[in-house]
């Protein structure tokens, strides 16, 4: 073996027992985080599960009222009610607006002035809005305090929840008259129990229930830090999330006159809807309150922040939407309202229905459940 041969076979023993002696790197431990799990509140959580007729916690005293109250009488009465909403309306609604609505699972805000506690049909056809903005003239109330109530008005307060779910049972929609009386502080007791009770029913968790108010400058606050001003408009932040707990998702509901007269004696509110952001607005049962002058100013607020908009005839009027800035998509079939709002006379809206490409409602929803003429109509800002 000649020299050069001889150093380069000392050199490659040296390097092949460097190598060897040397520690194997150690490779890059990949930790995957662990999904994050909302805290529920579990007491209210097992309240508001008590009072719309589903399996609860024991949280408190829950654990011997299903027992000792008709508790489960009323819950069979419910769970039969729901039932038949689901296979009549919303497995309906969902097909739909998962065929018809652009991006209706997307998360966003959705805005439902004059939906009152209307939770149920808002989220059937927007389930995975971040914030669900709800307006009406009835109160904002509390969930019951069970464990300090007696069976007599344990039983009497079901009834009464019963009771006024009556309309959406029957109709889809809730008659503002009958709500208002059914949710006085004698009876359910405000917007909150039933809110609550559509969340839990759709199959979430209430993660918490917060009073809220618009202070000054339009800014929502919590209600305690607004208690030294007089007239503010009141309102609640329920949270709330899916059975995973990994995502929140918000109601917000503030009790306020949204005509004009009430607007302008409420500058603070009038700041907040401006805040909004660029929103999907739902109008059903809207009692054609936007087709006069009285309710220009949310008229307005609906098309300065609108995305889209979902809506029946008793919500704007046809001839307020703009056709070089929406998108106008028909639905169902347009017959002149009944004697209740017989001044509506739409004969632009009754001409557009006669297009062959409108497309059927399959479900009922709005004023028209007994007649069966359905009409939505579904704007989209071009």
């Amino acid at each position: 073996m000649s020299a050069y041969k001889s150093f380069l076979w000392l050199v490659l023993i040296a390097l092949l027992t460097v190598s060897c002696n040397q520690k194997p790197k150690k490779v890059a431990e990949i930790i995957v985080p662990k999904p994050y799990s909302v805290p529920f509140d579990t007491l209210k959580n097992d309240v508001v599960s008590f009072i719309s007729g589903m399996q609860h916690g024991k949280s408190g005293c829950l654990a011997r009222l299903d027992s000792i109250t008709k508790w489960k009488q009323f819950a069979i009465r419910m769970d039969s009610g729901f039932l038949d909403l689901d296979t009549s309306r919303f497995a309906k609604m969902e097909k739909w607006a998962d065929s018809e609505l652009i991006d209706c699972h997307g998360s966003t805000t959705l805005f439902y002035p004059f939906g009152g506690p209307d939770f149920l049909n808002a989220n059937i056809f927007y389930p995975n809005s971040d914030i669900y903005i709800l307006i009406g003239l009835e109160p904002v109330g509390v969930l019951p305090d069970l464990c300090n109530m007696s069976v007599e008005q344990i039983n009497r307060y079901l009834e009464d929840v019963r009771f006024s779910l009556k309309d959406i049972f029957k109709r889809s929609y809730f008659i503002t008259g009958n709500m208002i009386g059914a949710l006085k502080k004698s009876s359910v007791n405000g917007a909150v129990p039933l809110i609550s009770l559509f969340i839990e029913r759709n199959g979430y968790n209430i993660v918490s229930i917060k009073n809220i108010g618009i202070d000054s400058n339009g800014t929502c606050q919590p209600a305690d830090s607004l208690k030294n001003i007089k007239n503010f408009t009141h309102g609640v932040r329920i949270d709330f999330a899916a059975d995973t707990g990994r995502r929140v998702q918000s109601v917000l509901y503030f009790q306020t006159d949204i005509s004009d007269e009430g607007l302008k004696k409420n500058t603070e509110f009038q700041k907040y809807l401006s805040m909004l952001p660029q929103s999907y607005t739902y109008l059903k049962a809207a009692s054609y309150l936007m087709h006069g002058k009285d309710f220009s100013m949310i008229r307005n607020t609906v098309f300065d922040k609108s995305k889209s908009i979902l809506q029946d005839d008793s919500g704007i009027a046809y001839r307020y939407f703009d056709k070089t800035k929406w998108d106008i998509h028909l639905y169902g079939s347009y017959t002149k309202p009944g004697k209740e709002f017989s001044w509506i006379n739409e004969t632009d809206l009754s001409k557009a229905y006669t297009d062959p490409s409108v497309k059927p409602v399959p479900f009922t929803l709005g004023y028209n459940w007994r007649t069966q003429h359905i009409n939505l109509l579904y704007a989209v800002r071009k």
